[in-house]
């Protein structure tokens, strides 16, 4: 996925998708299974920094963030967080010393590595200190089979299948690279979206797989939605179903 895409994204980016997050609730997860007990933190692809000064504020830690758009490092600068570092990086290549991190974060970041995953993994596994944990949020299958936008895009499914690898595979990935043992946990949030606000965050491309489909597809969807909204229909059912994939150093 070209850093492009989020460059284009991040001056809109929390508009388009803050109320559909559900940052707090995930992180009292990860702070259940062990993120609680550290002090120095890592997010990686930290978008415009939501989780890092949510991070700062609930635990009062040090917290850095590293994404590869420079658009969306700025935006986070731009929130001014005491306790708080952003730089633009790789996610292969961290600007950080051996060991630095008690723990790591990474948010709907996997699906995007592609092959890059393994160096990435092996990556997080070096700037995590021995029994350093990794908290990596992704959706799983039955999220990306129950869509909520799924009906009104036909390819969509099939384009998520191959970019977002099965939680097992991510365990082997993990372990493959230096991690001593993984854990999973799943959550599911139950939320609605409006109608007309969906087809607004469709014709703005709010999730990168957008930019994978055929505009017209995303159109003709948008316009369906905007239909739908005029003669009255009630929100969009929208369930997260997502996957906490979790290890240890």
């Amino acid at each position: 996925m070209s850093d492009g895409v989020f460059d284009r994204l991040a001056p809109r980016y929390d508009e388009l998708r803050g109320d559909l997050e559900r940052w707090e609730q995930q992180l009292q997860v990860s702070i259940d299974e062990g993120l609680g007990g550290a002090t120095r933190v890592l997010d990686v692809g930290c978008g415009t920094g939501s989780l890092v000064a949510l991070v700062v504020e609930r635990l009062g830690v040090r917290a850095w963030g590293v994404d590869a758009s420079e658009a969306m490092i700025e935006q986070a600068k731009q929130r001014g967080i005491r306790g708080a570092g952003f730089r633009q990086a790789q996610a292969d290549s961290l600007p950080f010393r051996d060991g630095w991190f008690d723990a790591a974060t990474m948010r709907l970041v996997v699906h995007l590595l592609g092959e890059q995953r393994p160096a990435v993994f092996a990556e997080l596994a070096r700037v995590l200190r021995p029994e350093g944990r990794l908290f990596l949020w992704t959706f799983g299958t039955a999220h990306l089979d129950g869509f909520y936008l799924a009906p009104y895009l036909p390819s969509l499914i099939a384009v998520d299948r191959e970019r977002f690898p099965p939680e097992e595979q991510l365990c082997q990935e993990l372990e493959a690279a230096g991690f001593g043992r993984t854990w999973r946990r799943r959550v599911d949030v139950e939320r609605r979206v409006d109608r007309s606000k969906a087809a607004e965050r469709l014709r703005a491309g709010y999730i990168s797989t957008i930019s994978l489909l055929d505009p017209a597809e995303v159109e003709a969807a948008a316009r369906r939605l905007d239909e739908e909204a005029a003669a009255g229909a009630p929100p969009l059912e929208a369930t997260q179903r997502w996957v906490l994939v979790a290890a240890e150093r």
